[in-house]
Protein backbone atom coordinates (compact mmCIF):
# COMPACT_ATOMS: atom_id res chain seq x y z
CA UNK A 1 0.00 0.00 0.00
CA UNK A 2 2.74 2.25 0.67
CA UNK A 3 3.91 1.65 -2.58
CA UNK A 4 0.27 2.58 -4.29
CA UNK A 5 0.62 6.19 -2.35
CA UNK A 6 4.42 7.27 -2.61
CA UNK A 7 5.95 5.51 -5.19
CA UNK A 8 6.08 4.14 -9.06
CA UNK A 9 6.15 7.95 -9.38
CA UNK A 10 6.79 8.07 -13.35
CA UNK A 11 5.63 5.15 -14.93
CA UNK A 12 2.43 3.67 -12.18
CA UNK A 13 -0.93 3.01 -13.18
CA UNK A 14 -4.25 2.33 -11.62
CA UNK A 15 -7.79 1.44 -12.94
CA UNK A 16 -10.96 2.75 -11.85
CA UNK A 17 -11.94 -0.12 -9.30
CA UNK A 18 -8.69 0.58 -7.65
CA UNK A 19 -8.25 3.92 -7.64
CA UNK A 20 -11.74 4.41 -6.15
CA UNK A 21 -10.84 1.91 -3.26
CA UNK A 22 -7.18 4.05 -2.60
CA UNK A 23 -8.92 7.03 -2.29
CA UNK A 24 -11.90 6.32 -0.51
CA UNK A 25 -9.29 4.66 2.36
CA UNK A 26 -6.94 8.06 1.71
CA UNK A 27 -10.25 9.84 2.70
CA UNK A 28 -11.03 7.21 5.74
CA UNK A 29 -8.03 6.81 7.34
CA UNK A 30 -7.34 10.91 7.30
CA UNK A 31 -11.03 11.23 9.17
CA UNK A 32 -9.84 8.60 11.48
CA UNK A 33 -6.63 10.03 12.42
CA UNK A 34 -8.17 14.08 12.26
CA UNK A 35 -11.48 12.33 14.79
CA UNK A 36 -8.33 10.46 17.06
CA UNK A 37 -6.28 13.33 17.85
CA UNK A 38 -9.37 15.38 18.36
CA UNK A 39 -10.27 12.77 20.92
CA UNK A 40 -7.27 12.56 22.53
CA UNK A 41 -7.51 16.20 23.39
CA UNK A 42 -10.19 16.04 24.89
CA UNK A 43 -12.91 16.09 22.34
CA UNK A 44 -14.31 19.22 20.85
CA UNK A 45 -14.98 20.97 24.10
CA UNK A 46 -11.05 19.64 24.97
CA UNK A 47 -9.53 20.51 21.91
CA UNK A 48 -10.51 24.48 22.68
CA UNK A 49 -8.84 24.23 26.33
CA UNK A 50 -6.54 27.10 26.27
CA UNK A 51 -3.87 24.77 28.69
CA UNK A 52 -4.06 21.98 26.28
CA UNK A 53 -3.00 24.02 22.98
CA UNK A 54 -0.48 25.90 25.66
CA UNK A 55 1.41 22.74 26.20
CA UNK A 56 1.08 20.70 22.80
CA UNK A 57 0.09 23.61 20.57
CA UNK A 58 3.12 23.65 18.08
CA UNK A 59 3.36 19.70 18.02
CA UNK A 60 -0.10 19.50 17.09
CA UNK A 61 0.54 22.46 14.11
CA UNK A 62 3.22 20.09 13.08
CA UNK A 63 1.92 17.24 12.85
CA UNK A 64 -0.89 18.52 10.86
CA UNK A 65 1.12 19.69 8.46
CA UNK A 66 3.25 17.01 7.88
CA UNK A 67 0.30 14.98 7.88
CA UNK A 68 -2.20 16.71 5.54
CA UNK A 69 1.64 16.88 3.80
CA UNK A 70 1.47 13.79 3.39
CA UNK A 71 -2.51 13.56 2.10
CA UNK A 72 -1.89 15.63 -0.60
CA UNK A 73 1.24 13.79 -1.95
CA UNK A 74 -0.53 10.79 -1.69
CA UNK A 75 -3.87 11.95 -3.11
CA UNK A 76 -2.01 13.35 -6.19
CA UNK A 77 0.06 10.54 -6.48
CA UNK A 78 -2.92 8.28 -7.19
CA UNK A 79 -4.76 10.65 -9.05
CA UNK A 80 -1.47 10.90 -11.70
CA UNK A 81 -1.25 6.72 -11.97
CA UNK A 82 -5.32 7.12 -12.96
CA UNK A 83 -4.70 9.96 -15.70
CA UNK A 84 -1.73 8.12 -16.27
CA UNK A 85 -3.79 4.63 -17.12
CA UNK A 86 -6.16 6.45 -19.03
CA UNK A 87 -3.67 7.67 -21.65
CA UNK A 88 -3.68 11.19 -20.33
CA UNK A 89 0.29 12.60 -19.60
CA UNK A 90 -0.22 12.49 -15.67
CA UNK A 91 1.50 15.08 -14.21
CA UNK A 92 0.91 17.96 -16.82
CA UNK A 93 -3.10 16.83 -16.11
CA UNK A 94 -2.60 17.02 -12.45
CA UNK A 95 -0.85 20.51 -12.62
CA UNK A 96 -4.20 21.93 -15.19
CA UNK A 97 -6.18 20.47 -12.78
CA UNK A 98 -5.09 22.11 -10.06
CA UNK A 99 -4.48 25.53 -11.74
CA UNK A 100 -8.03 25.42 -13.09
CA UNK A 101 -9.30 24.71 -9.48
CA UNK A 102 -7.21 27.61 -7.90
CA UNK A 103 -8.45 29.74 -10.82
CA UNK A 104 -11.99 29.35 -9.94
CA UNK A 105 -11.84 29.64 -6.63
CA UNK A 106 -10.53 33.12 -7.17
CA UNK A 107 -13.33 33.58 -9.48
CA UNK A 108 -15.75 32.76 -7.56
CA UNK A 109 -14.90 33.33 -3.85
CA UNK A 110 -16.87 31.24 -0.71
CA UNK A 111 -20.57 32.03 0.09
CA UNK A 112 -21.51 33.45 3.91
CA UNK A 113 -24.11 32.45 4.90
CA UNK A 114 -25.94 33.83 8.40
CA UNK A 115 -28.99 33.02 9.78
CA UNK A 116 -30.64 34.53 13.16
CA UNK A 117 -33.89 34.24 14.62
CA UNK A 118 -35.36 35.76 17.16
CA UNK A 119 -36.17 35.33 20.95
CA UNK A 120 -39.29 32.95 21.88
CA UNK A 121 -40.95 33.62 24.91
CA UNK A 122 -42.45 29.55 25.82
CA UNK A 123 -45.36 29.28 28.10
CA UNK A 124 -42.95 28.63 30.64
CA UNK A 125 -41.31 32.51 30.40
CA UNK A 126 -37.88 30.70 29.14
CA UNK A 127 -36.91 32.55 25.58
CA UNK A 128 -34.82 31.13 23.36
CA UNK A 129 -32.30 32.92 20.73
CA UNK A 130 -30.37 31.47 17.83
CA UNK A 131 -27.40 32.92 15.75
CA UNK A 132 -25.67 31.35 12.93
CA UNK A 133 -22.82 32.02 11.03
CA UNK A 134 -21.29 29.10 8.02
CA UNK A 135 -19.19 28.98 5.13
CA UNK A 136 -19.47 27.00 2.11
CA UNK A 137 -17.22 26.84 -0.71
CA UNK A 138 -17.48 27.83 -4.03
CA UNK A 139 -19.71 25.97 -5.49
CA UNK A 140 -18.64 25.97 -9.13
CA UNK A 141 -15.04 24.80 -7.89
CA UNK A 142 -16.44 22.38 -5.99
CA UNK A 143 -18.90 21.32 -9.15
CA UNK A 144 -15.36 20.86 -11.08
CA UNK A 145 -13.86 19.16 -8.53
CA UNK A 146 -17.13 16.74 -8.74
CA UNK A 147 -16.52 16.48 -12.25
CA UNK A 148 -13.18 15.54 -12.05
CA UNK A 149 -13.07 13.30 -9.83
CA UNK A 150 -16.30 11.30 -11.75
CA UNK A 151 -13.98 11.24 -14.92
CA UNK A 152 -11.52 9.89 -12.56
CA UNK A 153 -14.03 6.60 -11.91
CA UNK A 154 -15.90 7.11 -15.18
CA UNK A 155 -13.50 7.33 -17.83
CA UNK A 156 -12.09 3.54 -18.54
CA UNK A 157 -8.32 2.70 -19.05
CA UNK A 158 -6.58 4.02 -22.43
CA UNK A 159 -9.79 5.96 -23.67
CA UNK A 160 -7.05 9.18 -24.61
CA UNK A 161 -3.97 6.74 -25.72
CA UNK A 162 -4.15 7.12 -29.47
CA UNK A 163 -1.25 4.27 -30.03
CA UNK A 164 -3.62 1.21 -28.26
CA UNK A 165 -1.94 -1.71 -29.81
CA UNK A 166 1.53 -0.51 -28.65
CA UNK A 167 0.28 -0.80 -24.58
CA UNK A 168 -1.62 -4.21 -25.66
CA UNK A 169 1.53 -5.85 -26.58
Amino acid sequence: MWNIYFGDWSNGRLKRLPYLGYDVLLMVLAFAIVMGVIMLGGGFEGIMNPDLLAGMGVVVVIFFFLFFIALLVANLNIMAKRLRDMGLPAWGSVAAIIVISIVLEMLFPAQQMEMSAVAVNTPDGVSTAMDTNASTGSVVSNLFNLIVFLCLILIPSNAFNKDKEETEA
